[in-house]
């Protein structure tokens, strides 16, 4: 069954309300990312290293996530990146065992990885401790080969508020 063409006037009339739809919709989008940028309970973050899949992440401010749940935090200043926020696993929690075996890492008994003796760029790194991970801190980790984590002394157990909250991948 073949339909009729549409008239001018009705062209002219779909054409404006998909300008519309799309005009609303443009808006609404804008809103929507201008109120997570000023809300105070979730915000947007670009993640610029390869170290955890993602490029673009939802971040439930003031959320710890389940432990093996991806967590964003600003980590201590260190002579590798100043002024910006990372996205990696909570691998460990408080009361969780950290063992060091030379640069060997485990948590409760499980391997979860080795620290690199020096960086990409040649600089030397030097292992965190082990110990029972007190309250207050976490062990972040991300399985990259690459990951400046928890398991390096720059970077050691997260201090709660240096949690910026519970991350999700968008993109």
């Amino acid at each position: 069954m073949a339909s009729k063409p549409l008239s001018v006037y009705e062209q002219q009339r779909l054409k404006t309300f998909r300008t519309h739809l799309f005009r609303w919709l443009c808006g609404i989008g804008c809103g929507v990312l201008l109120a997570w940028g000023v809300s105070p309970f979730v915000k947007l973050g670009f993640n610029a290293t390869d170290s955890v899949e993602g490029t673009v992440f939802l971040i439930v401010k003031d959320s710890v996530p389940p432990k093996g749940g991806l967590v964003a935090f600003w980590p201590p200043e260190n002579e590798f990146y100043h002024n910006i926020w990372f996205v990696k696993y909570l691998k460990g929690v408080p009361g969780d065992r950290v063992d060091r075996q030379g640069r060997l890492f485990f948590i409760n008994g499980n391997y979860i990885g080795t620290a690199k003796p020096a960086s990409r760029g040649g600089v030397a790194l030097r292992p965190s401790e082990g110990g029972v991970i007190p309250k207050g801190f976490y062990f972040v980790w991300t399985p990259h080969a690459d990951s400046f984590d928890s398991r390096y002394a720059p970077i050691g157990w997260i201090p709660r508020h240096r949690l910026i909250g519970r991350a999700f991948r968008l993109l």
